[in-house]
């Protein structure tokens, strides 16, 4: 049954086209660019996937401004209602805060299907952390919980509603082992993704995720398209302070801007084999250029640092 309305939910499409390329995809969150000031949004350049855009990981609804911890992402304040040292989840007396979680956004670029398997993903909390979290997505407007397993961890356990739940409170470091199961669903629009932890011990105490992996299958739409090759192209200087030069064999060609969180915010058009891009009025920070012509498309990653 789950399964079934996951299906329901993700394939925006209506159906499924059968496709010419195919490729298959492990797309990391190691956040690693982390730190105690770096603010709610996650400062490290994001996974690289032809014909996909991969917004970074923000923090919403938190009281802290920044992480409390470096190189992963960890926020304090979740909704109380564990007592420390006991270890019954039917004990438990808090709620999930719907107004209070990480989220992330993948965004298939036109042309493209995302279709997704799996995701991955560590925990961590402190001493009066979260000892209960969950994985939903805008597929349902974040109705339900996504299928829950800990295949290898006994330290971790999957309880209520595809519910993951902190077995022990006496344990406080890293927890590999959780798994939300996706069965390939596919979608060609946007897909948000959010982590909720609630039941902490206290208002102080924190809910960690890392190494956060999206396992899927990027499949184009039209027949005979193709991935530019990265040797084919030349961006540079990147770092730069908005004004850089594309090298580019093919145009006419577009160039869609999108930023951390898989917004386009700007376009240009490549007209010759060398091209200066002004994007000077953009703010500091990671952006992703989808460089098409025709049904052929290539990603890079660019920095702005002015």
């Amino acid at each position: 049954m789950i399964k079934n309305l996951l299906f329901g939910a993700l394939i925006f499409s209506g159906f499924c086209l059968s496709a010419q390329t195919s490729q298959t995809f492990t797309a990391t969150y190691d956040f690693a660019a982390t730190t105690s000031v770096t603010g709610t949004t996650d400062p490290t350049p994001t996974p690289m996937v032809t014909g996909l855009t991969t917004g970074s990981f923000v923090a919403v609804g938190t009281p802290s401004a920044n992480p409390n911890a470096t190189g992963r992402f960890s926020f304090v304040g979740w909704p109380t209602g564990a007592t420390t040292t006991v270890d019954t989840y039917s004990t438990m007396t808090g709620a999930i805060n719907t107004g209070e979680y990480y989220e992330v956004v993948l965004t298939p670029q036109a042309g493209f299907t995302l279709g997704l398997n799996s995701i991955t993903f560590t925990s961590q909390r402190s001493g009066t952390g979260i000892r209960s979290y969950a994985v939903r997505t805008s597929a349902d407007g974040f109705v339900m919980n996504l299928p829950a397993s800990v295949p290898t961890n006994t330290n971790l356990s999957v309880v209520g509603s595809n519910e993951f739940f902190w077995n022990f409170d006496a344990i406080t470091s890293a927890q590999n082992g959780n798994m939300i199961t996706l069965f390939g669903a596919t979608t060609t629009s946007s897909v948000s993704f959010r982590f909720y932890g609630w039941n902490s011990e206290g208002s102080g105490g924190t809910f960690s995720i890392d190494n956060v992996v999206f396992d899927g299958t990027m499949t184009s739409l039209s027949t005979g398209v193709k991935a530019f090759t990265t040797a084919a192209f030349n961006v540079y200087p990147n770092p730069n302070n908005g004004l850089f030069t594309i090298q580019s064999p093919v145009f006419p060609a577009t160039v869609n801007v999108f930023d951390v969180n898989g917004k386009q915010v700007a376009s240009h058009t490549i007209s010759s084999k060398e091209n200066m891009v002004d994007l000077s009025k953009m703010s500091n920070g990671v952006y992703q250029l989808n460089i098409s012509a025709g049904t052929d498309s290539f990603n890079h990653k660019i920095v702005i640092s002015k």
